[in-house]
């Protein structure tokens, strides 16, 4: 990260009609952030953890562990009444 000199405004008004204008400006040495660091920033503020798409490939993973056993279970049983 690098600092780099910003023009921000320091102090507003606003006019009968709600419109609101800047009365005063300064400079001020802020961090300016690559596209890459914002990135990574949003991760970490954020999480970098979608919650529906956890949803959607847990009940995937439950759905096929569950067809899984099912089949094992029928296999088994066509097993047993074949050998008895």
């Amino acid at each position: 990260m690098s600092t780099q000199p910003v023009l921000v405004c320091s102090q507003f008004s606003q006019t009968a009609d709600g419109v609101t204008n800047c009365t005063s400006q300064a400079w001020v040495d802020t961090y300016v952030l690559t596209p890459d660091e914002q990135a990574q920033l949003e991760l970490v503020i954020h999480g970098g953890f979608d919650s529906s798409t956890f949803l959607q490939f847990f009940g995937a993973t439950l759905t096929l562990f569950a067809i899984g056993f099912a089949a094992g279970i029928i296999i088994s049983q066509l097993r047993k009444a074949k050998r008895g």
